[in-house]
């Protein structure tokens, strides 16, 4: 959580120095919420930090925070949302909703495998134009931001264990999981669902608009769900037609989010028509 109030105060610095004004040390510089806003500031790519994965090879997790409360961004991967070039795959988010409650963070929104060799001195960064104003940040492999994944030995804290069909593959962690060839229609609800199982007889679960470029609605965005009690169920309505994600995360209490660990991913590709279509075949992979 340093790492990221660090940043914020940083930028706040940016934000507020007029032409020729006297710097303001970071050490004397204070977070205040006024740069926080209904509208008209911008977004901040983040990067969470990273793990080896048994192979060998490592995984890179970045996220993002928005200034504003009331507006949200489509950023079609691009001029506007730029990444690496080497990572077409990447599940670079492209649909930014508000500052979510309690000012949170999006925590490890999406990751990015490299092998075993990306070095200390590579990157890879994330670019971000929002409201007239450009940032970036540089994914790297340093001590410094290495995270613990899926467990963590010193707190007790493991990832909640997701399915995105019963009885099907589940898996642990940021890298997460996705479930493809959904199908939807314009302005009628389609239920998304996760077998979730962990240790807490309760966590909770989170859905988002990932990308698409209309816009997404939900029976109930957020909420605590009771593990054992079936899968973990929402209602998402579609504006427009398109190609859509919705992003899932789980995480035993949501406040474990500041000790960047230990939450799940989900993503669920869906086709959205305005016109009549057969029933939906679904395919399961990883990142």
């Amino acid at each position: 959580m340093r790492r990221f109030k660090s940043a914020l105060v940083m930028l706040c610095c940016v934000l507020a120095l007029p032409a020729g004004a006297q710097q303001i040390l970071q050490s004397n510089q204070t977070w205040s919420a006024d740069l926080v806003r209904p509208a008209g500031q911008p977004l901040i790519p983040l990067f969470d930090g990273w793990w080896t994965n048994p192979d060998g090879a490592h995984t890179l997790c970045f996220s993002y925070f928005t200034l504003n409360t009331g507006q949200s961004f489509d950023l079609p991967r691009g001029e506007l949302n730029e990444f690496d070039e080497r990572f077409p795959d990447a599940l670079v988010p492209t649909h930014f909703d508000p500052l979510p409650p309690a000012y949170r963070h999006v925590f490890c929104a999406f990751t990015v495998d490299v092998p075993a060799d990306f070095s200390a001195d590579d990157r890879i960064v994330w670019r971000l134009t929002s409201n007239g104003q450009t940032l970036e940040v540089p994914g790297k492999i340093i001590p410094p931001y290495v995270m613990d994944e899926p467990a963590s030995g010193g707190r007790g804290d493991i990832a909640p264990l997701v399915a995105l069909e019963e009885d099907g593959e589940a898996v642990r962690g940021r890298r997460g999981i996705q479930l493809h060839g959904l199908e939807a229609r314009v302005g009628e609800p389609l239920t998304l669902r996760a077998w979730i199982e962990h240790e807490e007889p309760e966590i909770w679960v989170g859905w988002a608009h990932h990308s698409g470029a209309g816009s997404v609605g939900f029976d109930n965005r957020e909420y605590d769900f009771a593990t054992g009690s079936g899968p973990a169920t929402v209602r998402a309505t579609f504006s427009d037609p398109g190609e859509y994600v919705i992003r899932m995360q789980t995480i035993d209490d949501i406040a474990a989010f500041e000790f960047y660990c230990c939450h799940t991913n989900a993503w669920f590709h869906v086709t959205v028509s305005d016109q009549a279509f057969l029933a939906p075949t679904t395919r399961r992979t990883r990142p």
